[in-house]
């Protein structure tokens, strides 16, 4: 994405692209809620209290997709509140950048 970007001459000092994986929080469906965060709640917890072990595993392939801690909705949100008041936030944002950026709006 932020390749396609820079060739349709976006400079990357200008933009933001997300890039969180799984984002879990309360979701409508025709009239039903459903409540993917007792799913990414639990799972965020377990994936980062095993970080350390799982790091050595980044280099396989797919590893990034499956071994990634789910982003709550909410810290998705505030990341983006973060990112169109402060001028300073630009370019690809990895989930512990939208961490961050989600705890510095939170502060």
């Amino acid at each position: 994405m932020h390749s396609k970007l820079v060739k349709l001459g976006l400079k990357s000092s200008t933009g933001v692209v997300f890039r969180p994986g799984f984002i879990y929080g309360k979701r409508k469906v025709d009239g039903f809620e459903i409540p993917l965060d007792l799913v990414g709640e639990p799972l965020e917890k377990l994936l980062l209290s095993i970080e350390n072990f799982t790091k050595p595993l980044n280099s396989l392939p797919a590893s990034d997709l499956l071994l990634a801690p789910p982003v709550s909705v909410d810290d998705l949100g505030f990341a983006v509140v973060n990112a169109v008041i402060d001028d300073d936030f630009f370019g690809v944002f990895t989930i512990e950048q939208i961490r961050e950026a989600a705890a510095a709006v939170k502060a």
